[in-house]
């Protein structure tokens, strides 16, 4: 039998090295044991739910959307007078600005030309008159000489005849003497309503034509709201219905007089007229904004704009609500439709069930299939401002 004797060298390398390899393994399985018992005696945590904020979906038959139409503020009549015949402007009465009664004197023409032709005109009237007098006296003289058989019928024919002429040439100028009277009278521009005089564009001592804009005249007291609706909005109004317009930062209360019967080429708009109640102190061209609901039949649901996130394709998605047996809830996506939109809810449409619960708000914390827990602070407050604007 051979006998393997090692050296003193490998005596002393191995076995201290045996012994820190024993003390090693008795270590871990004491650490093993003393986590084994830790673990068995700390219990296991139920695993955390988030709060959700979530409301009830209320079916609506359809949606009313406010419209802001534009229009402006128009007087009743916008006349731009003159005189009717043509010759120098005389006087002037009122400027820019001023406010002028019906039949007021605004200005007069030279009249001195009308003035001799008026005064020739009745010297002729009196020629006429000396005249036919002394073929009346002829004739009554004819008459008697006749009687007594010492003048022909024809002497008198002649006489009647003068007579008849001078007659037609009284009348004549009667006529002339009353169209010179009746130029005398349109020298002076007189104002034909209630009126703020807008602008003036005439001058003393200017000559102008016949017809030719003098004063540009607004009536007072009169206004008008004019705007342009499209034509699908008319079926929604009524005659004599009342309104309000906005001018400015204040409104003012109108009334529908007429509704246009033609479409406007350049806006595609059919003009209505409001009457302004109460006479309010505007000035004509201002702009007016006048609002009306349009209402469309679409069924859907109001929902606020934080329920809703972004899809994928341009879609939105709603985040809906189905229970477990466990009391707790899980999140499922719903791509909607959204129709009408305001500051702060939306008018969606999606084949959705009445009565089931979505997600209000929060969206960014949560994920579809999450589940989740309901706050029921929350939940009430939600359901209590789902209102529809």
């Amino acid at each position: 039998m051979t006998t393997y004797t090692f050296p003193p060298f490998y005596r002393r390398t191995w076995l201290p090295l045996a012994g820190l390899l024993l003390l090693i393994s008795t270590l871990s399985l004491l650490t093993g044991c003393t986590e084994s018992a830790a673990t068995e005696a700390t219990p296991k945590p139920h695993a955390y739910l988030h709060q959700a904020a979530s409301a009830e979906l209320s079916p609506v038959p359809g949606y009313s959307v406010q419209r802001s139409y534009v229009g402006r503020i128009q007087v009743q009549q916008d006349a731009h007078i003159g005189f009717e015949q043509a010759g120098k402007v005389a006087q002037l009465f009122v400027n820019e600005g001023e406010t002028v009664s019906k039949g007021e004197l605004l200005a007069r023409q030279d009249t001195e030309l009308l003035s001799v032709t008026r005064q020739e005109l009745d010297a002729q009237q009196q020629q006429i008159n000396a005249d036919l007098a002394l073929v009346e006296a002829n004739l009554a003289r004819l008459r008697s000489l006749k009687s007594r058989g010492f003048t022909s019928a024809q002497s008198l024919d002649e006489l009647k005849a003068q007579r008849k002429v001078l007659q037609a040439n009284r009348k004549r100028t009667q006529a002339s003497i009353h169209g010179n009277e009746l130029r005398i009278r349109k020298s002076s521009l007189l104002a034909p309503y209630d009126a703020v005089i807008s602008r003036r564009l005439i001058d003393e001592g200017e000559v102008v034509d016949a017809g030719s804009p003098a004063l540009t005249l607004l009536q007072r007291d009169h206004s008008e709201v004019k705007v342009g609706i499209p034509v699908t909005m008319l079926t929604q109004l009524a005659d004599k219905q009342q309104f309000s317009v906005r001018v400015g930062n204040a409104r003012y209360p109108v009334r529908l007089l007429t509704r246009g019967f033609d479409v406007d080429p350049t806006t595609r708009t059919v003009q209505l007229r409001f009457e302004l109640l109460d006479n309010p102190p505007l000035v004509n061209g201002q702009l007016a904004w006048l609002q009306l609901e349009q209402y469309f039949a679409q069924p859907g649901y109001w929902v606020p704009l934080t329920a809703l996130t972004d899809g994928i394709r341009g879609l939105w998605n709603l985040y809906t609500l189905q229970p477990n047996n466990d009391n707790n809830w899980t999140v499922q996506s719903r791509n909607v439709r959204v129709f009408h939109s305001t500051l702060d809810k939306a008018f969606i449409y999606a084949p959705l069930i009445e009565g089931e619960r979505f997600l209000t708000k929060g969206l960014q914390r949560l994920v579809p299939d999450q589940r989740v827990r309901l706050d029921n602070t929350l939940a009430s407050a939600a359901t209590a401002g789902e209102t529809q604007p």
